[in-house]
């Protein structure tokens, strides 16, 4: 059989005034004009894309501030890593941010930010003695605030919050477990035991690790039982966060809790589809508004709150 190339003569075409508009000429980026300030620098940026995302992101954080709703703020170790922590702090001083969800990498981050200033990683070479994973200083102050709060009926976050500011730590400005406690803002910390190096310490007792974790389940569980017209922001973490802030959404609604109008959002440049499906799309259902913010959160997180509080102006601290 011949294959022969297709002819295009009879090919239909349609007027440019019989398309559908993409975008007006009025979301198109404007040049920059250096000295004019930030708020004409988000005014130079397109309202097209993430860039009109991130605006409709800041529009709803800034509506539930001004009405008191919940701003929560879920977040992977990724997020201390890349030196988030003191803009995280300063947003919780400031009553921004109303709850923190960590994972079990982003408290160890946030504790041995408290302890040396710094962030720490190990080395490749230490996976054939046996040293890769476990921080004698991290592992012990986590799990001896666990064990100690345990008997007080407190959860991860309450426990390693309350340790921390009883430190005298020189770092614990930078510590967002510290400030939360200082400010009363709720904490609530979910490790995947095996995968987070403080419940291989020495120190660890799982009957400790396995109560605090519930009851810090049950805590988020809370926090979204509230969370109507307010905000969830996942921030890189792609398979912890996003499964658990679904199932404590499910878990309030399931003993007769009212949630709605929620605004979501995923700020990850390689988030998995299970993660955007979970935060974007289901979690702000049924009538709120998801979005995936695709770029990195060391340059995006800064640039949304910036975005926040340039609108908030003198309404905050």
């Amino acid at each position: 059989m011949t294959i022969k190339p297709l002819s295009f003569a009879k090919m239909k075409t349609t007027p440019i005034s019989k398309r559908e508009v993409d975008s007006e000429g009025i979301d198109f980026a404007a040049p920059y004009q250096a000295g004019s300030g930030f708020e004409n620098f988000l005014c130079s940026l397109p309202n097209l894309g993430c860039a009109a995302d991130l605006f409709h992101l800041r529009d709803a954080i800034v509506t539930a501030h001004r009405h008191k709703h919940q701003v929560i703020l879920a977040c992977g170790g990724h997020v201390l890593d890349s030196g988030l922590g003191p803009l995280i702090c300063r947003l919780i001083e400031q009553r921004i941010i109303s709850g923190l969800a960590l994972t079990g990498a982003a408290l160890e981050q946030d504790v041995e930010i408290a302890i040396v200033g710094q962030t720490v990683t190990s080395r490749e070479r230490e996976l054939d003695v046996g040293d890769y994973c476990l921080t004698e200083e991290t592992g012990c102050l986590i799990n001896d605030a666990i064990n100690y709060g345990t008997t007080e009926n407190w959860g991860i976050g309450k426990s390693v919050g309350k340790r921390l500011l009883e430190s005298e730590f020189e770092h614990l400005d930078h510590s967002i477990v510290a400030t939360a406690e200082r400010y009363g803002i709720p904490v609530s910390v979910h490790p995947a035991i095996g995968a987070d190096a403080f419940g291989m310490h020495p120190a660890a007792h799982g009957e400790s690790l396995g109560a605090a974790s519930f009851r810090d389940f049950r805590l988020l569980a809370g926090m979204l039982a509230e969370s109507s017209h307010g905000v969830v922001l996942n921030i890189a973490s792609r398979v912890i966060m996003p499964r658990v802030l679904l199932q404590a959404l499910d878990a309030a609604r399931n003993v007769g809790k009212t949630i709605e109008g929620l605004t979501t959002a995923v700020i990850d440049p390689s988030a998995n589809s299970s993660a955007i499906t979970d935060v974007v799309a289901r979690l702000s259902q049924p009538d709120g508004q998801g979005y995936w913010l695709s770029g990195p959160d060391d340059i995006l997180v800064p640039l949304l709150f910036a975005s926040v509080i340039e609108a908030l102006g003198d309404e905050v601290i």
